[in-house]
């Protein structure tokens, strides 16, 4: 069996590191302005600064309002190359940042053994989580479809940090039973291929930048991978093309990602072979244990971001919706970063919780910037 997993940033989050979007917010707001810039110019990292503090939760928010935040530049001049200018300005400064930002959590990334193991326990049995008759349908395919392939799991993250690596160590991982094959960071690292950006050039509110190779190449997502010289694009397509079962875990299916999950109901449409599970975590407060009414509407609205945000409608989504399982507990991958200090860990004491170690972050940051 073919597994694919895709991991987003909610796997990041889900094992205690602070990279949400509102985290880097906060971050970049604090942040001050390159000493080597005019005065003229840093206005135009303030116009930004002004124009994506909103309250957005998702990092494809963000990427969607850079898009719309083109429509800004060029206002004091229309000159092409002025634009251009403010361009880089805006680019280079967000994505610096961020680099810090992300390359500072990444270092958090350290997990004991037993966390490493049951990482592994869990992603090499992604329907334990189902319902008992989901599990079934994938069991059935396994027996008689799925038998005749070997039992290899490959991954795409489109996080930044190297979590997935801190985790299983060196690749590829093979026992008697699977092979796991090393990560592909669909949007690189922080320290390396970093992309930020809109889907297509249709995302850039801009007409004169739209037209700019320049710019289309900075900001959208598969030209920007080309310059990087990567194929990860075709790379990426094939391992949905010859999946068997893609198991998304941390996604919010957010438009200027809408190239992959295309890709992914295309080929549920195509192949009646093929499954997706979704992994999400809703409101604890939520109580579906007498409400499977409840449970259902919700695994219904998992299942509607995947197709709306893929750019389908009816009746098309009745027919491959039956071939997506949703899965809302927090069972799978329950795992944290251990990141107690080296005398905490010798007292035994138990790891700061997120909330604490967030303080302890802004606490560092402020101090930082006093000085």
């Amino acid at each position: 069996m073919r597994v694919l997993y895709l991991f987003g940033n909610g796997f990041d989050l889900h094992v205690g590191l602070n990279t949400g979007y509102p985290d880097f917010l906060r971050y970049y707001l604090d942040q001050p302005y390159p000493e080597a810039l005019s005065d003229i110019d840093k206005v135009c990292i303030k116009r930004l600064k002004d124009d994506i503090n909103k309250r957005f939760n998702l990092w494809s928010q963000l990427e969607l309002r850079f898009g719309k935040h083109m429509a800004q530049l060029g206002k004091t001049s229309s000159d092409m190359r002025r634009m251009q200018f403010e361009f880089d300005i805006i680019n280079d400064d967000i994505r610096e940042k961020l680099s810090e930002y992300i390359a500072d959590q990444d270092k958090r990334s350290f997990f004991a053994d037993n966390a490493k193991k049951q990482f592994l326990n869990d992603i090499v049995a992604p329907e334990r989580h189902l319902r008992d008759f989901e599990k079934e349908q994938i069991d059935n395919n396994r027996k008689n479809i799925w038998l005749r392939t070997p039992n290899v799991i490959d991954i795409i993250t489109f996080n930044y940090t190297r979590t997935i690596e801190h985790l299983i160590g060196q690749f590829p991982v093979q026992t008697s039973s699977y092979e796991i094959h090393e990560p592909i960071h669909v949007h690189g690292y922080y320290d390396s291929r970093m992309v930020l950006g809109v889907n297509d050039a249709s995302q850039i509110e801009n007409d004169q930048l739209r037209k700019l190779t320049y710019i289309t190449n900075a900001l959208v997502k598969p030209a920007n991978n080309h310059t990087y010289g990567v194929a990860h694009t075709n790379k990426c397509s094939s391992l949905i093309n010859n999946a068997q079962l893609i198991c998304c875990y941390g996604l919010s299916f957010g438009e200027t990602d809408k190239l992959w999950w295309k890709k992914i109901c295309d080929e549920l449409h195509s192949r009646n072979d093929l499954y997706v599970i979704i992994y999400s975590h809703v409101d604890k407060m939520l109580n579906f244990a007498n409400n499977g009414h409840k449970l259902e509407y919700q695994m219904q609205i998992e299942k509607d971001k995947l197709m709306t945000n893929a750019g389908l409608e009816e009746p098309l989504k009745s027919s491959i919706a039956q071939r997506i399982f949703v899965s809302i507990y927090d069972s799978i991958f329950n795992i944290k970063v251990d990141d107690r200090t080296p005398e905490e860990k010798l007292m035994g004491k138990s790891a700061p919780n997120t909330l604490e170690r967030l303080v302890e972050t802004m606490e560092a940051i402020s101090s930082k910037n006093k000085k």
